[in-house]
């Protein structure tokens, strides 16, 4: 999303006698030209060749930032807290203004976010008339959007509205216009493009076509569908099995400190808390933040059990981003619930600033989304990842046990049923993400399915033999009878376990248990499990976010290699000799 911290810089060029640095002088070029002097931040830093690092350290320099502030440049904004704002007595007062605080026109906005987020300012549509244009559109989507929806439209329609010639309004606005602005707004990039005439084409839609607009009707269809950028769909992007190596001990380390009461490393205990919910649950950190503790009579608190002793976590509708109840399911042995006991102590004396029993409050309001952002980049210097420091995104915790789901065989209604999904289709990311090793997982299927001699032994179904070695798989004659051998339906070999007498000493993995018996006739199958294997893993290499599922079938692929050089070599495999010479893992 774009830097919410615009320019605006008058027509005259500000001037320097200053030993600027070279960042410093990079960004003064680059706004000598009228039409960057619009730019967010975060474009402004990339046409100026520096990162916004460099912006906000240059910005620190008080004779740049008086350059800048004399220039009218808003250098810094202070917003005040969420905790010193209240709705306004009378709206109508607050709709008159050209800056809006949305949060004295909602009551209800997500309370980790930074109050710029809801700070909706016009003035910089030079065009009175068109300004008044677009403060009616948003007055009319004050019952459809959220607070934190006017400041990011607004956002993108600066992007076409600014470019309009200074006289133009909506009722002026023809596509002849339009068609010259295209080729202009799609050098801003795809994505930009996309959200900017997005946002303009709704707008002018509804002004064609609303029966309650009651301003100038532009001309239907001034921006067709087909003139929007074709919109990148970004895949999942689960934390990498290392990272999580890494951050796991770390994670432990502070859990036993605060169990014990002594200081915990590098986080606060609340922020290590609160990583640890992410962590185990998958939570967005937007419904984290909102949860709530128990009211004075202790109940509505964001922990439920069910009458059959299993655990909740309980999003209410009215907290949740998908504005509708969710339940997370948790256990005792993933931490969660200690880590929310924890929290619901720290709080005891902590007022109750917005009346909702938040759990993650704190003097100034709740756990802020910029708190959690700069926690997990505190943490980068200790997770290093291809030789490098790997600071991790908060949603990234959700998208890595989500498809650590699908990996382990969870349906994908029951995955969406997890993470709250409103459809089928965003889940559906998840198994992209899976499916970029479908091709080995499939060609090894197709290999088992056409082996000749599995088909035969499922066809025998219930073989018995008779043993007549005096090898009788450690079942003494007399005791429980004679063992029998049991063709495996896999073509694996024989099964010498009697399952009436106990259970399966192996559940579920036949080649490693010591009931396996195999010889030279299963050799084929054996031999072709190693090839399907050698693929699978080959595959795994190839994708750094399955090291896990590739370690563990290395471990299958080094056993089987086992199993087939001991068929070779002594004609025979036989678990209770050869496990404990390959089963080291």
């Amino acid at each position: 999303m774009l830097d919410r911290n615009i320019l605006s810089f008058p027509l005259s060029s500000p001037c320097s006698e200053e030993n600027w640095t070279t960042g410093q002088q990079k960004i003064l070029d680059v706004l000598q030209r009228q039409e960057n002097r619009h730019l967010p931040v975060k474009t402004l830093c990339n046409k100026a060749g520096v990162s916004l690092h460099v912006w906000y350290n240059a910005v620190k320099d008080p004779n740049f930032a008086t350059v800048l502030e004399s220039q009218g440049v808003l250098v810094k904004r202070q917003w005040e807290s969420h905790t010193h704002v209240s709705l306004a007595s009378n709206p109508e007062d607050e709709l008159a203004k050209d800056i809006w605080d949305m949060r004295c026109l909602k009551a209800n906005y997500p309370k980790h976010k930074d109050p710029c987020t809801f700070k909706v300012d016009f003035t910089w549509i030079t065009n009175p008339t068109l300004r008044e244009q677009v403060k009616l559109y948003f007055r009319q989507r004050l019952p459809k959007w959220e607070a934190r929806t006017f400041s990011s439209v607004l956002e993108y329609l600066k992007l076409f509205l600014i470019r309009l010639p200074q006289e133009t309004h909506i009722g002026t606005l023809d596509r002849r216009l339009v068609e010259h602005l295209l080729p202009e707004i799609c050098q801003l990039g795809d994505h930009a493009a996309y959200r900017s005439l997005q946002a303009a084409k709704a707008m002018l839609t509804y002004m064609a076509t609303s029966a309650t607009w009651i301003g100038p009707r532009p001309p239907r269809d001034l921006i067709w569908s087909e003139e929007l950028p074709s919109q990148p769909i970004a895949l999942p992007r689960p934390i990498p099995p290392p990272v999580l190596d890494q951050l796991d001990p770390l994670l432990n380390q502070a859990i036993d400190a605060m169990k014990q009461g002594q200081a915990t490393p590098v986080l606060s205990p609340m922020l290590w808390d609160a990583i640890l919910i992410l962590r185990q649950t998958g939570m967005r950190a937007e419904d984290m933040a909102h949860l709530k503790a128990p009211d004075e009579h202790g109940r509505n608190g964001c922990l439920d059990q069910d009458p059959d002793g299993y655990w909740w976590i309980r999003l209410h509708h009215s907290v949740s981003k998908m504005n509708k109840d969710h339940r997370i399911p948790t256990k005792t042995s993933d931490g969660v619930i200690d880590a929310i006991r924890r929290q619901q102590a720290r709080i005891e004396r902590i007022s109750d600033h917005f009346g909702a029993h938040y759990l993650f409050r704190n003097e100034r309001g709740v756990l802020s989304y910029s708190a959690i952002k700069r926690a997990l980049q505190k943490l980068a210097s200790h997770l290093t990842y291809e030789n490098q420091p790997y600071c991790i995104a908060s949603h990234q915790f959700r998208h890595s046990i989500a498809t650590d789901m699908i990996e382990q065989g969870v349906d994908i209604y029951t995955v969406k049923e997890f993470l709250g999904h409103k459809s089928i289709a965003m889940t559906e990311r998840y198994v992209k993400v899976y499916l970029t090793s479908l091709n080995a997982k499939y060609d090894a299927y197709r290999a088992k399915k056409h082996e000749t001699y599995a088909s035969e032994m499922i066809g025998n179904q219930v073989q018995v033999t008779q043993i007549e070695s005096d090898a009788d798989g450690g079942w003494v004659d007399g005791k429980v009878g004679k063992l029998y051998l049991s063709p495996l339906p896999g073509g694996d070999g024989n099964c010498a376990h009697l399952p009436m007498h106990d259970p399966c000493p192996d559940v579920p993995h036949c080649p490693t248990c010591p009931k396996l018996r195999a010889s030279m006739r299963h050799l084929p199958m054996w031999e072709t499990k190693v090839k399907n294997l050698r693929l699978t893993v080959e595959a795994l290499r190839a994708n750094p976010l399955y090291d896990r599922a590739r370690q563990k079938h290395e471990q299958e692929l080094r056993h089987a290699e086992k199993v087939v050089e001991t068929i070779q070599r002594e004609g025979f495999w036989d678990g209770r000799i050869h496990n404990g010479k390959t089963n080291t893992n």
